[in-house]
């Protein structure tokens, strides 16, 4: 088999996107850090085991790696790219999809356009500097979210929250007045 990986920066400093050449899940986004339980997500577990990374997400067409602040690309990236191959090649699953990110049921129909909007505009954006974003609730016109993967620490993510996410959904749905990210734990 020749599995090919592009390996492409993101907005994030800290975070490399590897595109893969087949899908990992069937959909929706995963992540896992350093010190969570990851039995259900063997992918980020292997790559968890190398040195200097420390968060990883994973999405059906790529992988997002966090690298801790101290570590380097320059070696992180020769050990991941081979990892990633022999994952692949392997035909382990990456993910025992019970522990997907974002996972909601709309209770109103404020929320089911929010969602909708997230899915259809906010979420492609967003996938394409390897990242992600989950929708926590929505009370009293504002919107929470987390951004996860490259987004989740990235130096551009306020102004992706409040230039890019909540300005559309403010233009699009005018029962949202903001737009706030969760803290992180």
């Amino acid at each position: 088999m020749n599995t090919s990986i592009a390996v492409v920066p993101t907005p994030n400093p800290d975070a490399m996107m590897f595109k893969v050449p087949e899908a990992l899940v069937n959909a929706g986004t995963y992540e896992g850090k350093r010190g969570d339980d990851l039995s259900a997500l063997p992918l980020a577990q292997k790559i968890l085991q190398v040195e200097g990374t420390e968060l990883v997400l994973i999405a059906p067409r790529f992988v997002t790696v966090r690298k801790q602040a101290d570590a380097d690309w320059m070696v992180l990236r020769p050990l991941l790219v081979p990892l990633l191959i022999r994952f692949i090649e392997s035909g382990e699953m990456a993910v025992f999809e019970e522990s997907q990110s974002g996972q909601h049921s709309p209770e109103s129909e404020v929320e089911r356009r929010i969602l909708a909007l997230l899915d259809e505009e906010i979420r492609p954006a967003i996938a394409q500097d390897g990242g992600d974003v989950v929708y926590l609730g929505y009370d009293a016109g504002t919107v929470t979210i987390r951004l996860i993967g490259a987004c989740g620490d990235c130096p551009s993510s306020l102004t992706t929250l409040k230039m890019g996410i909540e300005r559309l959904m403010v233009e699009e749905i005018p029962e949202v007045q903001s737009v706030v990210q969760a803290s992180t734990d």
